[in-house]
């Protein structure tokens, strides 16, 4: 694994993750909140995938998994938010 596949794994799931906290507007997700979350879940999804698929010689599936698990965060950080703002937890 290099590096490369490693950032872009960072940098995907921080778009996505900056991207939905922007767009979905609840009270709580900020945007440091969301690019921190996508993050974390892309890094999560690619080194799932890289686990999972060893011998995958392109980038294509850790990508993907990164997507999948960078959408997955974001979206359990925002119920997180919800629930924490209506007082049950």
């Amino acid at each position: 694994m290099t590096i490369l596949a490693l950032l872009s794994w960072i940098v995907l799931g921080g778009v996505i993750g900056g991207v939905f906290a922007a767009s979905w507007k609840v009270h709580g997700l900020t945007l440091a909140w969301g690019v921190a979350a996508g993050s974390v879940g892309g890094v999560v999804g690619g080194l799932v995938a890289r686990t999972v698929l060893p011998g995958t010689t392109s980038d294509g599936v850790p990508i993907v998994a990164a997507f999948v698990g960078a959408v997955l965060a974001v979206f359990i950080a925002r119920v997180r938010v919800t629930r924490q703002g209506t007082g049950t937890v």
